[in-house]
């Protein structure tokens, strides 16, 4: 997407529309990675990824981060990789915040994951998770207030397969579940929070952040 930015914070994928300043950018990108090594010092994410991320988004709604609309979604049973894009854009779009979706749905391109899915539905046995992660489009409206739109995406396989006399049959499901929210960004709380953020952020391993262009 022209004019957006990306970058891996922690175990999120951020983007970023150039409207947001260098400031608020710092901000950003530091409780992000704060909110992410606290929620991780309790919880495993690849093992209780549901607690890790209710630590992860209550720490951010107190530094500064005010929920305005969460994503309301039941888990979905996708059949076919074409139809993985539009359900999640689906999803996304219901927030009622079209420019962060577009972004959203630039980040999730950008992941390939419609790759994984098209193996998975024509080769694979595996059950289980598939892929788990994070994406956070962030912008500055035309009144100066930044949005941030939590979306946190799980995708499990089922593969059921059946012998017959002389054929083999086999049925593949994947399950999309969608988490998160549209937040507005007080800056007047996080000023509070600042330096004691950057402060607990010292000497942390994962605080190179690496961007790219989408």
């Amino acid at each position: 997407m022209k004019g957006a930015k990306g970058a891996i914070v922690g175990s999120s994928m951020v983007s970023l529309y150039n409207g947001i300043d260098a400031q608020d950018r710092d901000d950003i990108f530091d409780c992000l990675l704060y909110a992410d090594v606290f929620a991780s010092r309790f919880h495993d994410q690849r093992k209780d990824y549901s607690n890790w991320l209710f630590r992860y988004r209550r720490r951010l709604e107190t530094r500064g981060w005010v929920l305005e609309n969460p994503i309301r979604h039941t888990p979905h049973v996708i059949f076919r990789a074409s139809d993985l894009d539009a359900a999640t854009f689906h999803v996304i779009d219901s927030t009622g915040a079209r420019a962060l979706a577009d972004l959203a749905q630039a980040t999730w391109r950008s992941t390939r994951i419609n790759h994984h899915a098209d193996h998975f539905f024509s080769r694979s046995s595996q059950d289980g998770e598939l892929a788990r992660f994070q994406m956070v489009p962030c912008m500055s409206d035309a009144d100066g207030t930044v949005l941030m739109l939590i979306c946190a995406i799980r995708l499990t396989g089922s593969v059921d397969i059946r012998d017959f006399e002389f054929w083999t049959e086999t049925r593949r499901e994947m399950l999309l579940r969608i988490s998160g929210g549209v937040y507005r960004f007080d800056r007047a709380v996080y000023e509070k929070y600042r330096e004691d953020v950057r402060t607990q952020l010292i000497g942390s391993s994962d605080r190179a952040i690496e961007e790219f262009p989408i």
